[in-house]
C-alpha cells in the first residue's frame, strides 16, 4: 500500500512539471511571434516654397583683371615678385635692359641743350635786328633812308622770327621726353592694386609687345561667369543671390550676386553669359578655380512637401510610409513634382498634417512595429 501510494505522487509530480515545461515553451512560442519595433525618423507633411536649382560650371577670374604686357621687346634683367604677391598700383613688376636707352636719354639731353643755346643766340639776334627794323622806320619816316633800306633791314628781323629756333626746342624736348620714358618702360610696373596671380617670364627672356608678361587682378571681389541655357536664362535677373561651391575648397557654400544677364546669346553656343560677383574678403578663393553656381531656375509657392527621403521607388511608381495611429506605417502611391535637392513637391497622395517615415523606410513595411528616434510613438 505504501508503495502504491509513492508512485501515485510520484505520477502527479511528472504531470505537473510536463505541464509547467509546455507552459513555459508556449510563452516562448507567443513571446517570438512580436516583432522587433524598428526605430525611424519622421516628418510633417506641410506646405512650402519649393525652388529647383540648376548648376552651371563656370571659372573663377579676379573682376578687374589685367594682363601686363610691356612696351619695348627687350630682355628681362629682374622679376621683382613672385606669384600671389600682393602688389600697388605702380609698383615695379620686372626691369628690362635699359642699357643703350640711357645712352638714348643722354643724347637726347645733349640735343636739346643744344636747341636752347641756339634759340638764346637766336633770340639776341632777333631783338637786335627788330631794334635795328625800328630805328630804320623812323629814318624812313623822316625820309632820310630809302624804302629798299626799311624792307631790308625788315627782312632780316623776319629771317630771325620764324619761329624755327622754338620748333628745334619743342623737338628736342619731344625726343628727350621719347627717351625718358622709353627708359622708365623698362620698369614694367603693375597697372592695378592687386594679387599677381601668373608670371610667364624668367630673367633672360625676350619680351615682345603682344604678350603679357603677368597677370594682376583684383582678388577682393571675383566674378564667375556662366553659360545658361536659353530655357533657363528668362528665370534668371540681375540682383538675385545665387549659391555656389567650389570644390577645390570643399562642400561649404558661397553666396555671389548676379551682376549681369547678356541679352544676346553667344552665336556658337546659343547660351547666355551671366556674370555673378563673389566677395572674397578673406581670399581664400583663388583666380582660375572651377564654380558650380546654382541657378534657381523654377519655383512654386505653398506647395505640399515631404524631405526627398522619404519617396521610395516601388515597380515603378513613387511610395511614401504614411504613420498611422498603430505605430504602424502604410505604403501610399504618391505623384511628385518641383524638388530643390532636399524638399519635393508632392501633387497627390498626401494631405497636410501626415507624418511620413524619412529614415528607416527602407527597413520597413505595413508589418512593421514602428518606434520612433524622438522616444513618442504615435498612439
Amino acid at each position: 500500500m505504501l508503495k502504491s501510494g509513492y508512485l501515485k505522487i510520484a505520477a502527479v509530480l511528472v504531470i505537473v512539471f510536463l505541464h509547467l515545461g509546455l507552459s513555459g515553451c508556449g510563452n516562448k512560442t507567443e513571446q517570438e511571434t512580436v516583432p522587433d519595433a524598428i526605430t525611424v525618423d519622421t516628418a510633417v507633411v506641410e506646405h512650402m516654397d519649393i525652388t529647383k536649382y540648376t548648376g552651371y560650371i563656370g571659372t573663377i577670374k579676379g573682376s578687374n583683371e589685367v594682363a601686363v604686357i610691356p612696351s619695348l621687346p627687350h630682355r628681362v634683367t629682374a622679376v621683382h615678385v613672385t606669384e600671389g604677391q600682393a602688389v600697388r598700383q605702380g609698383q615695379v613688376i620686372l626691369s628690362l635692359d635699359s642699357s643703350k636707352l640711357d645712352a638714348a636719354v643722354r643724347q637726347a639731353e645733349a640735343a636739346l641743350a643744344s636747341a636752347r643755346a641756339a634759340q638764346a643766340a637766336n633770340d639776341v639776334q632777333k631783338q637786335t635786328a627788330l631794334e635795328n627794323y625800328n630805328r630804320m622806320q623812323q629814318l624812313h619816316d623822316a625820309a632820310a633812308i630809302s624804302d629798299q633800306a626799311l624792307e631790308a633791314a625788315k627782312a632780316q628781323y623776319d629771317a630771325l622770327n620764324t619761329g624755327a629756333a622754338e620748333a628745334g626746342v619743342a623737338q628736342a624736348q619731344a625726343a628727350l621726353n621719347m627717351a625718358q620714358q622709353n627708359l622708365a618702360d623698362c620698369e614694367v610696373t603693375s597697372p592695378i592694386s592687386g594679387i599677381v596671380g601668373r608670371i610667364d617670364v624668367a630673367v633672360g627672356d625676350t619680351v615682345n609687345m603682344q604678350s603679357p608678361v603677368a597677370v594682376v587682378n583684383n582678388t577682393d571681389d571675383l566674378e564667375v561667369e556662366v553659360k545658361v541655357s536659353e530655357a533657363d536664362v528668362s528665370r534668371v535677373t540681375t540682383g538675385t543671390a545665387v549659391q555656389i561651391q567650389i570644390s577645390a575648397i570643399g562642400q561649404e557654400m558661397f553666396t555671389g550676386i548676379i551682376k549681369g544677364v547678356a541679352l544676346v546669346a553667344d552665336p556658337l553656343t546659343r547660351t547666355y553669359p551671366v556674370k555673378i560677383s563673389l566677395p572674397n574678403s578673406e581670399a581664400r578663393i583663388k583666380s582660375g578655380m572651377f564654380a558650380r553656381v546654382m541657378l534657381g531656375t523654377q519655383f512654386r509657392a505653398g506647395v505640399l512637401g515631404i524631405p526627398m527621403v522619404a519617396v521610395l521607388p516601388k515597380s515603378g511608381e513613387s511610395i511614401v510610409y504614411v504613420v498611422n495611429g498603430e505605430n504602424r506605417a502604410r505604403a501610399v502611391v504618391v505623384q511628385t513634382g518641383l524638388n530643390d535637392g532636399t524638399y519635393v513637391e508632392i501633387t497627390s497622395g498626401l494631405e497636410a498634417g501626415q507624418r511620413v517615415v524619412t529614415k528607416g523606410n527602407t527597413l520597413i513595411d505595413e508589418s512593421s512595429v514602428l518606434n520612433f528616434a524622438d522616444g513618442g510613438n504615435v498612439q
